[in-house]
């Protein structure tokens, strides 16, 4: 079945016209530029602002999350049954399917996310604060405040490779992983079309400070200078330890839930060189958190991807899947 993608651009304006008839552009171009007066006081210009929404808008994980929305405000409003629990205090669905546009853009516009669902009434005093399409607004502005309030940032690839290098995962090592896990959706795809998209997440400012932690973490239990108790679960990979997999998902997370879906997959499955790092521990070497950063890169780059390529097809064979990840073990 192909991807939706073949009809981006149609499908693209359509959401967005139907978005712009219940909140105006320039409704929501205004709660962006008080958002930021209000919180972090930075003065913006309205021509900025259209960039940064535009710019959110066209990602394919906002699509789904304000389309889903939209036929659940369109539902609500004929089922008194869902109406009655998305007006409840405890009813957080319309959020956690919200914030899904935020974990794009980092901790920064969950924050924006958080405060602008608190002040709701401030922006929006004509609207219902409750309902799905509303959170999904929150988010949306949140997201376009995060991107003003990054702005440009430096290009960080080179610094991403060389660390990664020092640990022993090479740029091949990730193209070669995309190639295979996307190879059973499009039957056109390159090892160029791969390094593309590898390269594109190896630019975020977000993903360097990712790999520089997780570097950093793991080299120190390799030189032993950290605390006893943290060293012996560290070394020791604990299968309830965690935290190295919550560090890393936020690669993950800035690319969508199909992303995170792929980094549980690869995290499981181990194929390739994360299976290599998992079990490389000679001369005390350890990869608690390296292993897991190579399932984030290849996660978010093949989400990455597949967010950008309309020769994808929605359902191939899993078993070719799990057939061609194999492969890179042999």
């Amino acid at each position: 079945m192909r991807s939706f993608l073949v009809n981006k651009e149609q499908a693209f304006v359509e959401l967005q016209t139907e978005l712009f008839a219940l909140y105006t552009k320039q409704d929501i171009m205004q709660a962006v530029v008080q958002l930021l007066h209000e919180v972090k006081t930075i003065p913006v210009e309205m021509n900025e602002v259209e960039v940064a929404l535009d710019g959110v808008l066209r990602k394919t994980e906002t699509f789904n999350v304000l389309l889903t929305l939209l036929e659940l405000e369109k539902k609500a409003d004929q089922d008194s049954v869902l109406y009655e629990s998305m007006k409840h205090p405890s009813y957080n669905q319309h959020r956690t399917i919200a914030l899904n546009i935020c974990h794009m853009y980092s901790s920064g516009a969950v924050s924006f996310f958080g405060y602008m669902d608190c002040t709701f009434r401030k922006f929006f005093p004509e609207k219902r604060p409750k309902s799905f399409l509303a959170k999904g607004v929150c988010a949306v502005i949140a997201s376009t405040a995060e991107v003003l309030v990054t702005g440009l940032v430096n290009d960080y690839t080179e610094e991403n490779i060389t660390i990664l290098n020092q640990r022993g995962v090479t740029l091949t090592h990730l193209e070669d992983m995309v190639y295979e896990l996307q190879k059973p959706y499009n039957p056109f795809l390159t090892l160029d079309d791969c390094k593309e998209h590898v390269l594109g997440v190896l630019r975020k400012q977000q993903t360097f400070h990712t790999i520089q932690l997780c570097a950093f973490i793991d080299q120190g239990v390799e030189q032993g200078v950290f605390g006893a108790q943290f060293q012996e679960i560290v070394a020791n990979d604990e299968g309830l330890y965690g935290v190295d997999e919550a560090v890393n998902i936020s690669i993950s997370m800035m690319y969508g839930m199909i992303a995170i879906t792929n980094f549980g997959f690869l995290d499981k499955a181990k194929p390739g060189i994360i299976g290599e790092l998992d079990n490389d521990h000679e001369n005390g070497k350890c990869n608690t958190f390296m292993d897991d950063t190579v399932c984030a890169l290849v996660s978010a780059s093949c989400a990455r991807l597949a967010h950008n390529h309309i020769n994808t097809q929605s359902k191939p064979s899993f078993n070719k899947i799990l057939s061609l990840l194999t492969d890179l073990d042999e």
